[in-house]
């Protein structure tokens, strides 16, 4: 007997058409490489959709994938992740369920001083399956140190748990930031754990936890894991072996798109000398058919980060084919211009001595912009460009309209 563990998909995250159409492709190859493989069932504990009710076209693709495997008679259990939670059941995962196509397995049969679960059986393997959805924050930890774990542990059976969070034995340099709840809040002895929210595959085994799996992202659910696939990060699925134990755990890779990767170090160099090295790196480049991935970072000695050229990068590389750019200089800063920090009271108080702190930097000769009036019309800016969405106002309407404001404010509008 098989089955497939996938997780973190983070359907719809993409906003770009380019990698919308990878981010569909890889997940219906993943899933098309478990019919091919007979697989028993398929495990998705969490983040299948990277918010609970994305774009009318992910529904579509997703109602189409998942009804195709439900007509193969192959059964998807899943648990909610934190971007696609709903605590109202409000959530596309939902509407999939109530079709049949998904099953949840969150089965709870009681909640007094505990929260009591009971087990989904399988009905072709006879596998008894429980889980318990992801909450943004590791707020789900609560529900964990109320779960009342011996009654699960107590049933024989082969058992599988479904969850999704970070576990402190599992933390890694790049996750030490995240919020983790210890190993000991799942029930014991499990044949297997199936696991979500971290994006790279990871197996460990552990005394009374034999199997502690994440098959981490297929292809992309944060921008930072489009870096990782550039410099060589596996992605895919796992499929696992069983009987009355486990047999066998395999990492299946499914191959996503060619990248390319440029890395540039800015410490202690002028903007130009950067724009140079840029330069000759993406002329170097066979762009063509690939994700290019640029990563400039450190302390420029010279200039402003703003006199970097990526645009001309950008350019570039689209006439030579590239897919899709995508730029990374959260950590490029300049020796010349740095953003003070201020105090304030309140929000509205700590953005207007921020820009009181820093406007005397810029090098303009537009006095409208510069002291008090120029604070005035950073802080007209931000509050433009903070305007939330309309109630069914299209996305390029609702970006001419923040436009069109941002353009009055800077008298700019034609």
């Amino acid at each position: 007997m098989r089955f497939a563990h996938l997780a973190d998909i983070h359907l719809g995250f993409q906003k770009y058409e380019a990698l919308q159409k990878i981010e569909q492709e890889v997940f219906e190859r993943a899933l098309d490489d478990c019919i091919t493989k007979k697989v028993d069932f398929i495990l998705i504990p969490g983040d299948l959709f990277h918010v609970n009710i994305p774009e009318m076209r992910v529904q579509k693709f997703a109602f189409r994938k998942f009804k195709e495997i439900h007509d193969l008679g192959i059964p998807v259990y899943v648990v909610y992740g934190s971007h696609d939670f709903s605590p109202v059941s409000n959530s596309v995962i939902d509407l999939l369920v109530e079709t049949g196509y998904l099953t949840k397995v969150t089965k709870v049969i009681g909640v007094d001083q505990k929260i009591h679960l009971d087990f989904m059986v399988d009905k072709k393997t006879g596998a008894l399956i429980a889980g318990l959805s992801g909450l943004k924050a590791g707020k789900d930890s609560m529900w964990y140190e109320k779960l009342d774990r011996e009654s699960l542990e107590s049933v024989p059976g082969f058992k599988i748990f479904l969850f999704h969070g970070g576990l402190d034995e599992m933390k890694t340099e790049e996750t030490a930031e995240g919020d983790f709840m210890p190993l000991s809040l799942l029930p014991r002895n499990f044949d297997y754990y199936a696991g979500g929210h971290l994006h790279t595959f990871s197996h460990q085994k552990y005394s009374d936890y034999p199997n502690v799996v994440y098959p981490g992202t297929v292809f992309a659910g944060y921008h930072s894991d489009l870096e990782e696939n550039a410099k060589g990060r596996k992605r895919g699925y796992v499929l696992v072996d069983f009987d009355d134990k486990v047999n066998n755990v395999e990492f299946v890779e499914i191959p996503n798109v060619k990248y390319e990767y440029v890395e540039i170090d800015a410490k202690n160099k002028a903007s130009k000398s950067v724009n140079s090295e840029l330069a000759g790196k993406v002329l170097e480049i066979d762009a063509s058919g690939k994700v290019i991935v640029i990563r400039v970072e450190g302390e420029l000695a010279q200039g402003k980060t703003s006199d970097v050229d990526f645009f001309l990068a950008k350019r570039v590389l689209k006439e030579k084919g590239a897919l899709e750019i995508k730029i990374n200089q959260n950590k490029l800063s300049s020796r010349e211009y740095k953003i003070t920090e201020a105090a304030g009271r309140n929000k509205e108080e700590i953005e207007s001595n921020v820009f009181k702190e820093n406007i005397g930097q810029l090098r303009i000769n537009q006095k409208e912009l510069l002291s008090d009036s120029g604070v005035d019309v950073a802080k007209k800016l931000l509050a433009a460009l903070s305007m939330p969405i309309l109630e069914n106002e299209k996305k390029q309407d609702y970006a001419k309209r923040v436009e069109q404001t941002a353009l009055d404010i800077l008298g700019l509008s034609k």
